[in-house]
């Protein structure tokens, strides 16, 4: 019987989802989350192969420069030249090859060459097979920070963890540090070009290994109804492990927010640790009126409201009625009355209505190049000119705050960017055009992963670290990357 050639295959195994999400990603840029969401919700996988599908597709997606590096070095065709399914079934078996120790080598490759047979491609098997039969002979196996001595042939898995190659495949890093920091950990050149500019190149390794870690799940607590205390105990009486990292609780397992205690009943917000550490800069009163300029989905909008203790007015401002809408609702499930909405265009009636605000917060749209471990598409996506582009539109938001604001007033500017441009030489132009502004305090928080070594236990046959399947955010405490500037008028 003569397979016909499929360009997708069945969603009936996490390893074809992860490609058929890949493949969407790379024919029409469609998200990996908006695709797994589709494939999930109209198949009938276990929670076991949904949270294997999810970390396939996210892993490839973090490291798919260096992994196409890999291919094009074993490869006798260019990257370009494969076809696309059989492009996203090699990417797959080679991040289980090389990043996911559960996986034993044989079983990466089998699955692979199943995988392009499933296709009906001529000799895609064949082509499969022979790709990562060889990419396998070069591998030495693992090895850990205190014996990597070999940083051509070393592909970092976190600050602990690699593999070694026989061959040096990457760039000499005392030569070509931008390409090395590039190949080597999967983010794009311009972007390392840039960082390196800015940062020295410990902290540039440092901020790429987190970018490719797993980050947990952080809860902030909604202080109107429950204390941290209480959260715990309801997560622990529920079989959830979690633990406090500074204002937050940090979930030790993966878990649906929605499907959650407590979630219902308004008792958290889902939010990283460096976005919960902005809003508290501003010191919010009771009875302050507070502008909130790009409020959705409402996370920095309802941590205001929670340390005004739900006294006062907040304007929650952003350019649609769907984005508002998020914004209402989430107030609702808290249990928020002292919220109300405004489009972006509706915003000068309002204030010759009602007049200036207290402080206003404006958590600009921005590059996100500090959140890419959790937007993993980020990096392939994000160009040059769309920092600039970005940076001229948080100019004219801060204009917009300066006039919504009564003498006195803060202007609180927060980004989950890592970009000069887009923070610390925005706000330095900024206050030069705008002398009645003064800088009260500025932070940059660069992303961070730090891998706690108890969860490393190395497993008998391989020495590696062992995994659960999706379960990667007990590994390590992470926090995103981002930058808070707190201006007052005079």
């Amino acid at each position: 019987m003569v397979l016909k050639k499929q360009s997708t295959l069945d969603n009936n195994s996490a390893r074809n989802i992860a490609a058929n999400s890949l493949l969407a990603f790379q024919q029409r840029q469609q998200r990996i989350q908006e695709s797994l969401n589709d494939i999930f919700s109209s198949g009938e996988l276990d929670s076991r192969d949904r949270r294997l599908g999810h970390e396939l597709a996210c892993g490839v997606c973090r490291y798919l420069i260096t992994l196409d590096h890999l291919i094009s070095k074993h490869s006798n065709r260019g990257i370009r030249k494969i076809d696309p399914i059989l492009l996203q079934i090699l990417r797959v078996g080679l991040y289980q090859l090389v990043y996911l120790e559960r996986t034993p080598d044989f079983a990466a490759v089998h699955q692979a060459v199943e995988q392009a047979r499933e296709t009906g491609i001529r000799g895609g098997e064949t082509f499969v097979n022979a790709v990562l039969r060889s990419i396998q002979r070069d591998m030495e196996g693992p090895l850990t920070s205190d014996n990597a001595t070999r940083p051509r042939a070393t592909l970092w898995r976190d600050e602990q963890y690699a593999c070694q190659f026989k061959s040096d495949f990457l760039p000499d890093p005392s030569k070509r540090p931008a390409k090395y920091y590039s190949l080597g950990f999967g983010h794009p050149l311009w972007l390392i070009e840039r960082w390196l500019k800015q940062f020295d190149q410990e902290t540039v390794r440092a901020i790429c290994l987190a970018d490719n870690s797993h980050p947990a799940l952080t809860l902030r607590v909604n202080r109107l109804r429950c204390t941290d205390a209480q959260m715990l105990e309801r997560l622990t009486k529920a079989g959830i492990r979690a633990k406090t990292n500074g204002p937050a609780i940090q979930l030790l397992q993966p878990a649906v927010p929605g499907q959650l205690p407590g979630y219902q009943e308004g008792l958290f917000f889902v939010q990283d640790v460096t976005a919960m550490s902005a809003t508290p800069m501003l010191e919010p009163l009771a009875g302050q009126r507070i502008l909130d300029l790009c409020a959705a989905p409402g996370g920095k909008t309802t941590h205001l409201a929670e340390l005004m203790d739900n006294n006062g007015t907040i304007v929650a401002c952003d350019v649609s009625s769907e984005k508002l809408a998020l914004i209402e609702e989430n107030c609702r499930r808290l249990g928020i009355t002292i919220v109300q909405t405004c489009r972006a265009d509706e915003l000068h009636n309002l204030m010759g209505r009602d007049g200036p605000f207290d402080a206003v917060l404006v958590d600009a749209p921005c590059s996100n190049t500090g959140v890419l471990a959790r937007r993993v598409e980020v990096r392939h996506l994000l160009k040059p000119a769309a920092i600039v582009r970005l940076a001229r539109q948080q100019s004219e938001l801060l204009k917009t705050a300066v006039l919504a604001i009564r003498p006195n007033g803060k202007i609180l500017y927060s980004t989950c960017s890592i970009d000069t441009l887009e923070n610390e030489s925005l706000i330095q132009k900024f206050l030069e055009e705008n002398s009645s502004l003064g800088l009260s305090g500025q932070k940059l928080t660069l992303p961070h992963a730090r891998t706690r070594s108890c969860e490393h236990a190395p497993t008998s046959d391989r020495n590696r670290p062992t995994d659960q399947a999706g379960d990667h955010s007990a590994e390590a405490d992470y926090r995103d990357g981002g930058y808070i500037a707190l201006l007052q008028q005079s």
